[in-house]
């Protein structure tokens, strides 16, 4: 399961960041089994890979997000800076 995870990851981010991800993704199992005494369960961190079904932003997230990866956000009927 780890294997494919991580052929996954170095498809889209590069085999460095995979590498980084699936050793984030073994520590935080190590530290859950250690500190709570759980049995691993790998259904539990499959979880947490897949993006939720349905995304929803405000307009107000929408804009806040997009100004923060770089954007400037027009108003097309008036020109100005939102």
């Amino acid at each position: 399961e780890l294997k494919n995870k991580y052929l996954e990851l170095k498809k889209r981010r590069g085999g460095k960041k995979a590498v980084i991800a699936i050793a984030r993704k073994l520590l935080t199992a190590i530290w859950h089994i250690l500190s709570k005494n759980e049995v691993y369960s790998a259904k539990l961190y499959r979880k947490a890979d897949k993006p939720p079904a349905a995304r929803e932003l405000t307009m107000t997230q929408a804009i806040t997000f997009l100004r923060s990866k770089g954007f400037l956000i027009l108003d097309e009927e008036s020109g100005e800076v939102l």
